[in-house]
């Protein structure tokens, strides 16, 4: 019984290492960082400045989880960049938070990215794709006298 015993123990002290926690277990989430720039501007050209732009997993979704935000710059340049769980389809929700003061109020939109034909750059491993870089230009319509009131 002994040797039974010795036996099973030591074939088992030689697959653990080989079959266990040798380096072929991964654990992690996948990832990629998605990264989104551009300019805003109303339908002569001119930049706005003060503009919400926020990234977001889903347009359907009455409360839709925002990955990132950010806001136009006085030249109407926004950038917005955040790592997240890989996924082919982001929004752009584009929202005039200051009103008047930006030069004009404007509609909100919500604009889809897609980034299932984008190549991914830099550096990439197991779970992380690398980044995926659009450029995005928005172009803000003035709100209607009706929408205004």
């Amino acid at each position: 019984m002994k040797k039974i015993i010795t036996k099973s123990l030591s074939i088992l002290g030689f697959t653990i290492p080989i079959f266990g926690c040798g380096g072929l277990d991964m654990y992690g989430t996948p990832s990629a960082t998605y990264e989104v720039k551009g300019k805003v501007c109303d339908t002569d050209g001119n930049p706005i400045k003060g503009i919400k732009i926020a990234l977001q997993d889903d347009a359907t979704d009455p409360n839709p989880y925002e990955i990132a935000e950010s806001q136009s710059l006085e030249n109407g340049d926004y950038k917005i960049r955040n790592t997240t769980f890989p996924r082919s389809k982001l929004y752009l929700s584009v929202e005039d938070i200051d009103g008047a003061a930006n030069g004009g109020e404007f509609e909100e939109q919500t604009i889809e990215l897609d980034f299932s034909k984008v190549e991914a750059k830099g550096d990439k491993d197991a779970w992380y794709e690398g980044t995926k870089s659009l450029e995005k230009q928005i172009v803000m319509q003035e709100k209607s006298d009706e929408a205004q009131e």
